[in-house]
Formats: structure tokens, C-alpha cells, sequence
């Protein structure tokens, strides 16, 4: 009787334990809901894979289509990461694809994230371009060069916003409003300039036909300066007097000659200042100044000659202030014309004159020709 039992409870003993077995199998096959598919198997090279391991999953667009194979750590220092993604998946992933590591739920668990890509799949063991992911130290390294700059934010707020506790700063901003709200109601209420430019549409019109001449005369300017541009442009590029000046053999000549000129004029000078020439003793010596004497002398002598001329005194003055001498010249003169024998003396003349011209001229042809 104790036998039998021995042997039931041996026999119940196996049986859970092959319950077990066969519920942790089912488990384990039931996670792996891609266990009887065919794969296609690739390659993925990553710097870090943030505790990636052997059966971690493989998405794409979400989907579990496959299983992480292998994470073996590379002598050039990088982690080659092999994939296993089922046939019917397998024709998303191409060379647009783009493999990275992600987070499975909030524990941690990390898997293989691999974007649907277009055009021809890749080949079985091809290598698919990777992310790497973001380490937490470098979060965490970003978080506080971010908190870094809200501080310093906040500081230069709190120096920006010092000023506004000040009490002198706030009687000032009071003032400024106070001064703007006078000018306004200035505007608003008294009939000065700027109230006539806001509601008098004959300033409004002046104002506009200002602009309007503004405009015209920018116009102008602008239509001057492309005609100076043209003038130029011709000047440089045509084959005038102007342009033979500024880029010919005559403009060089013009500038040599005058060079020589002025080299010339500098020489002049400098023989007017160290010789001792006429020109010299006119400039620096004593003849210059007599000569300077002569000339106030002269100018006095002129001045009272014709200060006398003016107040009538001698016979040049009487000729032109004196009208009875005038009168007495006009009628010698016309008593003159009326005498015969003088005028016969006078065609007498010419006409001795006149005889006198072809002898003196055929004695200086004489002259000449030997």
C-alpha cells in the first residue's frame, strides 16, 4: 500500500513538473511569437546600445518583426548588434531604413527600432545604417548646461528688473507718462502743427505734395546719376577726345607736358627767389619798393589831376565842366568849315600826300632789291 502511494506521488511529482516545464515553454514560445517564422538576418553597428541584450525585440513602424541574435563588442571599439526580422518584414528594410535603440515600457527593457524604408530590400547579412542612442549622462549633461542658462537668464532678469524698485526710475517713468499724456492732449485740443497735419487736409495735401517733390527730385538725382554712369561708361569704353585724354597716348602726353610745365614754373620761382635777377629786385629788393613809391606817387598825382579836372580848374577842366567854352570851341569849328581857302589849303594836302605815297613806295622796292 505504501508502494503504491510512493509511486502516485512520484508520478503526480513528474507530472507537475511537466506541467511547469510545458507552461514555461508555451510562455517563452508565446513571447516569441515569431519563433517558427522564417528570417532574414542583418547587421547593425552602434557606439552604445544603452543594456541591449540577446531575445530583445525588433520593430519597425511599432511592430514586433523579429529578434536581436547577437551583441558582441568589436575590437574597433564599436558594438555589432545581428538581427533577425521575419521574410515579410524583411522587404521594408532598405537603404533608407535607419536602425536605433529604443525603451520597451517604463522598466528599461531596450529594443531594436528600424524605420519602413522604399525601394529594394536589403540583402540577407547587409549592414543597416544606425542612430546611436542618447545616454542618460548626456541628459543628464544637457539638463544641467540648460539649467545653467535659466539661471543666467533669471540673473540678467533680476539686473534688468533692479532699476524698476528705484524710486527716483519709477518718478521718472510717471514724469514720461505725464509729459506724453500732456503732448497728447495738446495735440488733441490746441491748434497748433502737428493737430492741422493729423485733421487739416490742406497740410495733409502740402505735406503729400512735399513728398511728391521729394520723390520727383530722388527721381531726378537717380536719372542725373545714370546719365554721369553712361558718360562715364562712354568716356571708358568709346574712342573719343575724352576718352584718349583719361586712357590715351595724349592724356599721358598732357600730364608730361604739364609735369614740365610746372617743374618749369618751379624753377622760374626758385631763380626769382635765390638769383639776382630784375625779377628778384623787384620781389625782395630796394627797386621794388621805389617802384611800389612811384607807383602811390603816381596814383596821388592822378587822384589830385582829376579831383581838379572835376572842380573845373584849368582848360582841361573847363572843356568839361565850363558849357561857354564848349560853345566857343563848336563855333571856331564851324567858322573853321566855312572858310574856303582853308578847306583848299586842306584838299591841297591830300592831294600832295596822296603823290608822295607811290614815290615813297617804288624807293623802298629799290631798297630791297639788290
Amino acid at each position: 500500500m505504501k508502494r503504491d502511494r510512493a509511486v502516485e506521488l512520484r508520478v503526480g511529482l513528474f507530472v507537475m513538473v511537466a506541467l511547469l516545464l510545458a507552461g514555461g515553454l508555451a510562455f517563452v514560445m508565446g513571447n516569441q511569437r515569431n519563433f517558427f517564422h522564417a528570417k532574414t538576418h542583418y547587421t547593425a553597428v552602434f557606439t552604445a546600445v544603452g543594456g541591449l541584450r540577446v531575445g530583445s525585440p525588433v520593430r519597425i513602424a511599432g511592430v514586433d518583426v523579429g529578434t536581436v541574435d547577437d551583441v558582441t563588442l568589436g575590437r574597433d571599439g564599436l558594438i555589432h548588434v545581428e538581427l533577425g526580422v521575419i521574410e515579410d518584414a524583411a522587404i521594408l528594410v532598405t537603404a533608407e531604413s535607419l536602425c536605433t535603440i529604443g525603451n520597451k515600457g517604463l522598466l528599461g527593457d531596450k529594443l531594436v527600432d528600424v524605420t519602413a524604408g522604399r525601394g529594394e530590400p536589403l540583402p540577407e547579412g547587409a549592414t543597416i545604417r544606425t542612430e546611436s542612442p542618447v545616454e542618460l549622462s548626456q541628459y543628464m549633461a544637457r539638463a544641467g548646461a540648460i539649467v545653467t542658462d535659466v539661471e543666467q537668464t533669471v540673473g540678467n532678469l533680476r539686473r534688468a528688473t533692479e532699476p524698476l524698485g528705484d524710486e527716483q526710475f519709477t518718478q521718472d517713468i510717471r514724469n514720461v507718462a505725464h509729459n506724453v499724456s500732456l503732448i497728447t492732449g495738446m495735440v488733441a485740443e490746441e491748434d497748433g502743427t502737428a493737430r492741422r497735419l493729423l485733421s487739416d487736409p490742406e497740410m495733409a495735401d502740402s505735406v503729400e505734395a512735399t513728398l511728391e517733390n521729394a520723390q520727383a527730385t530722388s527721381s531726378e538725382l537717380a536719372r542725373t546719376a545714370r546719365s554721369v554712369r553712361a558718360i562715364v561708361d562712354e568716356v571708358r569704353a568709346g574712342d573719343g577726345s575724352a576718352h584718349e585724354l583719361v586712357y590715351g597716348q595724349d592724356g599721358r602726353r598732357l600730364v608730361a607736358n604739364l609735369a614740365d610745365a610746372t617743374e618749369e614754373a618751379a624753377a622760374v620761382m626758385r631763380d626769382v627767389r635765390t638769383g639776382d635777377g630784375m625779377a628778384h629786385d623787384m620781389i625782395y629788393g630796394d627797386t621794388g619798393d621805389a617802384m611800389v613809391d612811384n607807383l602811390t606817387a603816381m596814383t596821388a598825382d592822378l587822384r589830385a589831376i582829376v579831383a581838379d579836372i572835376r572842380a573845373g580848374r584849368g582848360t582841361i577842366g573847363g572843356l568839361f565842366v565850363d558849357p561857354s567854352i564848349y560853345e566857343d570851341v563848336k563855333r571856331l569849328v564851324g567858322n573853321l568849315e566855312r572858310n574856303e581857302i582853308l578847306r583848299a589849303l586842306v584838299r591841297y594836302s591830300i592831294r600832295r600826300d596822296e603823290s608822295e605815297e607811290p614815290a615813297r613806295g617804288e624807293q623802298a622796292a629799290e631798297g630791297a632789291s639788290p
